[in-house]
């Protein structure tokens, strides 16, 4: 029997921090069963149980068959994974559960997102949207623009920048092919200026920057992040746009009721300090993002989230990082070509190099698709100055060698 102990954990594509938060479950006493489609999921040794769903195709009935046929009684559901936001609020509801709450329904789409903002006075940026096969493009009036889709675009999937109305409806053509021509899609003026993103809780209804990241690089062809992700921000100006950002923010979020949790926020700095939003995430930063939290103000994102999941947020001091000795860089690596990974150089050399105090890697990484990020290692770089991190940059990029095939 489960003795009121079971708590979900969703995951889609083998992601979802499933064995982070395996960890943390178990040290409060609660039960992890995973939920993912996999049926080899290689997770799931990691939980107590395993439910199989397809998360494309079975309903709300068949999930609450498969939970009460594996004899799970749901205390909580933890959910990491945007693309499985809409299961997350429903599941909740039935169980009666936190995470459920009606104002994470504006988070189930960018669109939903972009005009809840609009409505608050929070943003001025121009969009429009609509299905991919049967969008309206006379509805854009002034280029260049960003289209992408409004649900599941996760990992920057089919994210496009487009100068013209004819490179536009064959973008348009592209995602209708790629998914279906019913498939929401967002089409948003393009900003100059440097990405960003900002971490922190959710407490109280205020939404606290914990761990601002400027992502000083860029892949302007598939529009991935790359290069150096610094923390603190070197710039300014993004310091200003960051702050600026969680401000509003807060005002979105007290004003859909959401409870307490983590927030992975993305945005664009332009020169004169001023923001706009990129996409707002109820879950924490992807890869070395919980690394960089913890080490630059020892909150753990994940603990937070669980913690909230579970409706016993922990009480804490949030603090704003400020430049100071440190300086941090996340330094990524994706693949060009499609296959699955079958050489890189060990971890355990990488980690050995000067500046280097944390990393992951991916054994056996396939890649299906290059219109998404498929980051498979990742390393966190110290130093007392950006330069000082850009020559580490440089001996960890001669240094690691990889094959996909």
């Amino acid at each position: 029997m489960s003795n009121q102990r079971d708590v979900l954990v969703f995951s889609k594509r083998f992601a979802g921090g499933v064995r982070k938060v395996a960890g943390i479950l178990e040290n409060v006493g609660r039960r992890p069963v995973l939920v993912s489609a996999e049926p080899e999921d290689i997770n799931r040794d990691a939980c107590a149980a395993h439910i199989v769903i397809d998360w494309e195709h079975d309903d709300l009935d068949r999930f609450v068959a498969a939970v009460d046929a594996a004899g799970v009684e749901p205390t909580a559901v933890v959910n990491f994974v945007e693309p499985l936001l809409a299961w997350q609020l429903q599941v909740a509801r039935h169980y009666g559960l936190p995470g459920g709450e009606p104002g994470r329904e504006a988070l189930l789409s960018k669109t939903l997102v972009r005009a809840e903002m609009a409505r608050l006075g929070l943003s001025g940026i121009a969009f429009a949207s609509g299905p991919a096969g049967a969008f309206d493009i006379t509805t854009v009036t002034s280029y260049p623009v960003i289209v992408k889709p409004a649900r599941d675009s996760g990992g920057s999937r089919l994210v496009r920048r487009c100068d013209g109305p004819d490179r536009l409806a064959a973008q348009l053509r592209d995602m209708a092919e790629a998914a279906e021509d019913t498939a929401e899609v967002i089409v948003e003026q393009y900003l100059d200026g440097r990405e960003f993103s900002v971490d922190g809780p959710l407490l109280g209804g205020r939404f606290e920057p914990v761990l601002t990241v400027e992502k000083t690089e860029h892949d302007d062809v598939r529009h991935h992040d790359a290069g150096l992700r610094i923390t603190p921000p070197p710039s300014s100006y993004v310091r200003r746009a960051a702050l600026d950002l969680a401000e509003r923010i807060s005002v979105l979020c007290r004003e859909l009721d959401m409870g307490e949790g983590w927030l992975h926020v993305e945005g664009r700095a332009a020169a004169d300090g001023s923001a706009e939003l990129i996409e707002i995430n109820p879950r924490p930063g992807g890869g070395l993002h919980r690394s960089a939290t913890l080490r630059t103000c020892g909150i753990d994102p994940f603990d937070v989230s669980v913690m909230a999941a579970l409706a016993e947020a922990p009480a804490m001091e949030a603090s704003r990082d400020e430049p100071g000795g440190e300086f941090l860089a996340l330094l990524p690596f994706e693949p060009d070509r499609l296959g699955t990974l079958v050489r890189a150089t060990p971890l355990e050399e990488l980690l050995r190099l000067p500046s280097v105090v944390d990393g992951y890697q991916t054994t056996g990484y396939r890649v299906s698709s290059l219109e998404q990020e498929n980051f498979f290692a990742e390393v966190m770089l110290s130093a007392e100055s950006v330069d000082g991190l850009r020559e580490a940059a440089d001996k960890v990029r001669a240094a690691f060698d990889f094959t996909f095939e």
